[in-house]
C-alpha cells in the first residue's frame, strides 16, 4: 500500500510539472503586474492595521491556505507555522506552545476573546472547527501588556466571519475520507448563509463530523478513538447608524469521544463527551472620526464528562469537570493627531472550576487595566508603547509592560524590534488536580504551592518586500525569553520502558528556563501562478536547574510548500512538507524525529463550485513517541456564493 502510495504521489507531482511548464512557455514576458493586497490585522495592537505595518512578529493563516491545506480545525491549520509546534496532551488533546515556551503560555482567543479552560484546563484547538473561520493570527512573543495572563509565549486569536453588508453570503461543503490502512473512516457535511435585512445582519452555520477509531500499530489500545461532533455558531449584528454597532452571538460545540485506555494495567473502554459553548454582546462606535468606543461581555463554559468500562474506584480516573468563565471589557481609542493616538482599556473576569470527586470548587477573579500609545515619527519610525495592570485574586498585583517598534530602512525594508514582560497565574489544573496522560500510562499530580510565573522577552529582526519575480516577502528574527518560576511538570518515579513505560510526574516551579532562537519566514510568487513558501525555527530551550533542555520542544522545525493556480483551467495545488527534529523528553534523552508530506488538488467545476481532494501523511510515518495520524486520503465537494 505504501509504495503505492508513492507511486502516486510521484506521478500526480511529474504530471504537474509537465502541465506547468507547458503554461510557463504560454505566458507572455510582458504580463502586467496584479496590485498586492495586504492582510488586516488587529491583535498586534488592538487597531486594525496592514500586516508589513505591524510591530511584532505576526503571521496570518488565511481562509484560502486553511482551503488549501484540507484543515478542518484550528490544530490542522496551525500545523505549518512558524515558532509554533502542536503538543498532545492526555492522549487526544491538541495544545498549541509558542518559542519553546509550553502549550499554557499560549492564549488562544475567538475574536479576542477568551476560551472556558477545557479538559484538565487546555484550549484544545482540535475542537474548534474552521467552518466559520476567516483567518487566524499568530502573534509571536509576550503579549500580557495587552492580553494579561498566559501571553508569555503569544497569541493565537480565531477571526471568524462577520456578517455581510449588502451582499448574502452563503456556502456548503461535503467532505469524506479514510485511513489506507486501520480505519479511520470520515464523513463532514457543513454549511454556512448569512445576509442583511435594512439594519439587521447575520450570519449561521454548522456541521456534523463522524470518524471511525483505528489502530495503527496492532496493539491495544487503540490509537484513535471513535470520535462525533455536531457544531453550530451563529452572529448577529445591529447598525445603530453609519459609525455604531451592536453585535451578539455564540456558539455551541459537542464533542464526543470513544475509546480505549490502559488504566491501571487494565484495558478499559472510555467514553467521553464535552460541551462547549460560548455567548457574547458587543457594542462599537466611532465619534467624530478620531474616537472610538468599544465595549463587550462574554460568557463561556466548557463541560466534560468521562465513562469508563469497567468501572474503576480510583477517583483520579473519573472525569466530571466543569468550567464557567464570564468576563467584561471596554476599550477606548483616541487618535490624537496625524501621528499618535491613545488607547486605554480594561476589564474583569471571573473564573470558576466546579468540585468533583477529588477536587474543590476553585472560584478566582482578575480585575485589569492597561494603556498604550502608538506614534509614527517622520512617516519611518513607528513606537508603539504600553503597559497593563492585573490584580488576581489568589496571586496578587502583576504590571506587565512593552515597547515594541519598526523603523522603514527602505521602501522594500523594515526593521522590528520588542521588549515585554509577562506573566501566567498557575491553573487549579496543576494546583489542585491529579490526571493521567499517554491513556492512563502517566500521572500528573497538582502542586497547591506554586507560584506565578513571569518573563522578560525581547526580539529583533527583519522584514522585506521585495519587487523580484512579481513578489518576494521575506521575514527573519531573533528572539530571548527568560522565564523565572516556570511550571513544568517534573518525573518522580517511572517503571518499564518503550510503550510499557509508566512515569509520574508532579507541577513544580522551575527556578528559571531559557528559550531563544530564529525563524525564517518567506514567500516567492512565481509567474504562471507558481509560489514557494518556507518557514524555519532554530529553537534553544534550557531547563536551568537541570542543564538539560525543555520536553518535546525540537531544536528545528520546518516547512517548505509550493502552490500552483492555474485561473484559466481552474485548477488549484499545493505540496507541503513540514519536519521536526532535536527533540528531548526534557532529562536528556532524545525522542523520535518526525515529519508530514502533504498534498491537495481543487478543480473549479463551474462558478462557485469546487470539486477537491487531499492527502495527509502521504508517506505513512509512524513515531514511537508520538501519535501521528496515518496517511489519510479524502475527497470532497465545495460550494460558496
Amino acid at each position: 500500500m505504501r509504495l503505492a502510495v508513492l507511486k502516486t504521489t510521484l506521478m500526480v507531482l511529474a504530471l504537474t510539472g509537465l502541465v506547468a511548464a507547458e503554461c510557463a512557455a504560454a505566458v507572455a514576458p510582458a504580463s502586467p503586474k496584479k496590485e498586492k493586497i495586504e492582510p488586516m490585522v488587529v491583535s498586534a495592537t488592538l487597531d486594525e492595521q496592514k500586516l508589513s505595518q505591524a510591530p511584532v512578529s505576526i503571521q496570518v493563516v488565511s481562509q484560502e491556505q486553511i482551503r488549501e491545506m484540507g484543515a478542518d480545525t484550528v490544530s490542522e491549520a496551525l500545523e505549518e507555522a512558524v515558532g509554533l509546534t502542536l503538543g498532545m496532551a492526555s492522549g487526544r488533546v491538541i495544545e498549541p506552545s509558542i518559542r519553546g515556551s509550553g502549550s499554557m503560555h499560549t492564549l488562544v482567543l475567538i475574536d479576542g476573546r477568551r476560551l472556558a479552560p477545557g479538559y484538565r484546563g487546555i484550549s484544545d484547538i482540535n475542537q474548534i472547527p474552521t467552518l466559520m473561520i476567516d483567518r487566524i493570527e499568530i502573534v509571536r512573543g509576550p503579549t500580557s501588556a495587552l492580553f494579561g495572563s498566559d501571553a508569555i509565549g503569544g497569541v493565537v486569536n480565531v477571526i471568524t466571519k462577520k456578517p455581510p453588508k449588502e451582499k448574502p453570503v452563503a456556502g456548503a461543503d461535503l467532505k469524506a475520507g479514510t485511513n489506507t490502512h486501520s480505519g479511520g473512516d470520515f464523513v463532514q457535511p457543513q454549511a454556512y448563509g448569512g445576509t442583511d435585512i435594512g439594519p439587521f445582519r447575520f450570519i449561521l452555520g454548522g456541521l456534523y463530523k463522524n470518524r471511525n477509531g483505528w489502530d495503527h500499530d496492532n496493539e491495544a489500545p487503540d490509537d484513535g478513538d471513535n470520535l462525533k461532533q455536531q457544531y453550530a455558531s451563529g452572529q448577529a449584528a445591529v447598525d445603530l447608524g453609519e459609525n455604531h454597532t451592536i453585535s451578539f452571538g455564540g456558539y455551541y460545540s459537542k464533542f464526543e469521544r470513544e475509546g480505549k485506555r490502559d488504566i491501571q494495567n487494565v484495558l478499559t473502554d472510555r467514553d467521553a463527551t464535552d460541551d462547549n459553548a460560548d455567548v457574547f454582546a458587543r457594542y462599537d462606535g466611532k465619534f467624530a472620526q478620531n474616537y472610538s468606543v468599544m465595549l463587550q461581555a462574554y460568557h463561556s463554559e466548557y463541560k466534560t464528562d468521562a465513562d469508563l468500562d469497567p468501572e474503576t474506584t480510583d477517583p483520579f480516573f473519573v472525569t466530571d469537570e466543569k468550567y464557567k468563565r464570564t468576563q467584561y471589557e471596554g476599550r477606548f481609542n483616541a487618535k490624537i493627531n496625524s501621528f499618535a493616538s491613545v488607547t486605554l482599556g480594561g476589564d474583569y473576569r471571573d473564573d470558576n472550576r466546579g468540585a468533583d470527586d477529588i477536587s474543590p470548587e476553585y472560584d478566582t477573579h482578575n480585575t485589569a487595566g492597561f494603556g498604550q500609545i502608538d506614534m509614527v515619527f517622520f512617516e519611518r519610525l513607528n513606537i508603539v508603547a504600553g503597559a497593563r495592570y492585573d490584580d488576581h485574586s489568589e496571586f496578587g498585583s502583576e504590571w506587565s509592560p512593552r515597547v515594541t517598534g519598526s523603523y522603514l530602512i527602505t521602501d522594500f525594508l523594515r526593521l522590528k524590534a520588542s521588549y515585554g514582560h509577562g506573566f501566567r497565574a498557575p491553573t487549579s489544573y496543576e494546583l489542585f488536580v491529579t490526571s493521567y496522560k499517554r491513556r492512563g500510562k502517566d500521572t500528573y499530580l497538582g502542586n497547591p504551592d506554586l507560584n506565578p510565573e513571569k518573563s522578560r522577552s525581547f526580539e529583533v529582526g527583519l522584514q522585506s518586500n521585495l519587487d523580484i519575480a512579481q513578489g518576494l516577502d521575506m521575514e527573519l528574527t531573533y528572539f530571548y525569553n527568560d522565564i523565572d518560576d516556570m511550571i513544568e511538570a517534573v518525573l518522580i518515579s517511572s517503571k518499564g520502558s518503550g510503550k510499557s513505560l509508566k512515569s509520574t510526574y508532579r507541577y513544580e516551579n522551575l527556578s528559571e528556563a531559557q528559550t531563544s532562537g530564529v525563524e525564517f519566514l518567506g514567500n516567492l510568487r512565481l509567474p504562471c501562478g507558481w509560489k514557494l513558501g518556507a518557514g524555519l525555527t532554530y529553537l534553544k530551550t534550557e531547563n536551568k536547574d537541570t542543564g538539560e533542555q525543555l520536553a518535546d520542544q525540537p531544536e528545528f522545525k520546518g516547512n517548505v510548500n509550493l502552490q500552483w493556480h492555474l485561473a484559466k483551467l481552474g485548477l488549484k495545488t499545493r505540496v507541503a512538507y513540514t519536519w521536526y527534529t532535536g527533540i528531548e523528553d526534557g532529562m536528556g534523552n532524545a525522542l523520535d524525529n518526525h515529519s508530514t508530506l502533504d498534498a491537495w488538488i481543487g478543480k473549479d467545476i463551474f462558478k462557485d463550485f469546487q470539486v477537491y481532494a487531499g492527502m495527509k501523511n502521504i508517506l505513512d510515518e509512524d513515531t514511537e513517541d508520538y501519535e501521528v495520524q496515518p496517511a489519510f486520503v479524502y475527497a470532497g465537494i465545495r460550494w460558496d456564493y
